[in-house]
């Protein structure tokens, strides 16, 4: 269930009492499914709910006139998308699915309810905006000053730490790696790479025995090798932060 994932993601950020998980659980919603390369959101389309991931991966990103895109980040199980819709009509970027995707779509009147049921709730939810800004501060970062090799390797540690946080499916990850189901020019379109680049760094990485690709899996031979080449440090995740200030409250 779409409330399980959001319930799974939200105790990151607060160890939350049965009160709590059960107006998590009793959220009301419509179950929804999208097939594999869906449009879910186009830009400048109107929006009437928010969807909360249950299983499969998105993209939010932003398309030039000429046809260019930038994936401006992955949508995992438990987010949701999109928050925009309780200040704003209309999306400012598009949502796609990369993989079939079930999710949860609810209505802004009853999301904000949510919001007020739980004062824990809410700043978990708050929590949840910060960490997705930092995630965004990092690509900031890594796509105006990093290397390819750099992008690459940092990009690929991040989402393998958010799934195993995430807990993105059966299967989805474990302590050697990931079930990756981007393609090279979906992970190009994040970088700023072409995926010509982006396929002979990822070769290069194999050859340094770094990691290693295997029916849609990256495998990490050395995590903290690559993490140091990729300047990769999990602090900008904040978990630790997030759980010990909650709990203050």
């Amino acid at each position: 269930m779409a409330r399980k994932a959001l319930l799974r993601r939200i105790s990151f950020y607060a160890d939350l009492d049965d009160a709590d998980q059960q107006v998590i659980m009793e959220i009301n919603g419509r179950d929804q499914h999208f097939e594999k390369n869906t449009e879910i959101i186009d830009a400048g389309q109107e929006m009437d709910s928010v969807l909360i991931v249950k299983e499969g991966w998105a993209i939010r990103y932003k398309t030039l006139e000429d046809g260019r895109r930038q994936v401006l980040n992955v949508l995992l199980p438990g987010d949701m998308f999109d928050l925009q819709v309780l200040v704003a009509a209309e999306s400012d970027h598009s949502v796609k699915t990369v993989t079939s995707l079930k999710g949860l779509s609810v209505r802004p009147s009853e999301f904000r309810r949510l919001l007020t049921e739980s004062g824990k709730l809410t700043l978990a939810f708050w929590w949840m905006q910060v960490q997705e800004e930092a995630f965004l501060r990092e690509q900031i970062v890594r796509n105006g000053k990093q290397t390819a090799r750099e992008r690459i390797g940092h990009f690929l540690l991040e989402l393998y730490r958010r799934v195993l946080i995430t807990g993105a499916g059966a299967g989805a990850g474990n302590e050697e790696g990931f079930r990756v189901p981007l393609t090279q020019t979906v992970i190009a379109d994040a970088l700023g790479l072409t995926p010509i680049h982006t396929n002979r760094v990822l070769r290069q990485l194999e050859r340094d025995d770094l990691l290693e690709r295997d029916n849609g899996w990256i495998l990490f031979k050395d995590q903290r090798r690559l993490a140091e080449i990729s300047q990769f440090d999990i602090g900008y995740f904040h978990l630790d932060a997030f759980r010990m200030r909650l709990g203050r409250e």
